[in-house]
């Protein structure tokens, strides 16, 4: 069996909150899933600064998946300053958006995104989601030394 994989998740919408975490559990994947808020909680929790120093409550995520239209910073504004950090760079970061613009989408990927998906209301649609998202990015992907920046 596989470990436990951690997924950091940043989403504002307590709604889409409480859907993500209710089609991830009928899923029974082997990763747990931690919840931000804002763009700055995901900088502060990927760092381990403030709230989210407590490694052991707060591990270093596998993968994010980030929603682009969050308060205090944007989900693109977050992908830039990652990708900018050396420390954080090569961490597997996943758009999960209900922006169809191709500006975003565009953008996304100027900041080197690995993947962008639409979220859906469709709780069948997101449990196909969320299986090839662990199959494909957790399971078969090798994924790159991402240093702990603690």
């Amino acid at each position: 069996m596989n470990p436990i994989k951690d997924i950091l998740v940043a989403e504002d919408n307590a709604d889409d909150i409480f859907l993500l975490k209710r089609v991830f559990g009928r899923c029974r994947l082997q990763a747990r899933l931690q919840f931000v808020c804002n763009g700055e909680e995901v900088l502060a929790y990927l760092r381990g600064e403030g709230a989210f120093s407590n490694r052991q409550r707060f591990p270093f995520p596998d993968l994010v998946l980030l929603d682009i239209k969050m308060p205090k910073k944007t989900g693109l504004d977050v992908l830039r300053e990652v990708r900018c950090d050396r420390r954080l760079k090569r961490l597997i970061m996943i758009v999960l958006t209900s922006s169809e613009e191709p500006s975003d989408i565009n953008t996304a990927y100027d900041f080197n995104v690995n993947s962008y998906l639409i979220k859906s209301g469709d709780t069948c649609f997101l449990e196909q989601m969320f299986h090839k998202l662990d199959e494909y990015w957790l399971e078969l992907n090798q994924r790159p030394t991402c240093p702990n920046p603690n």
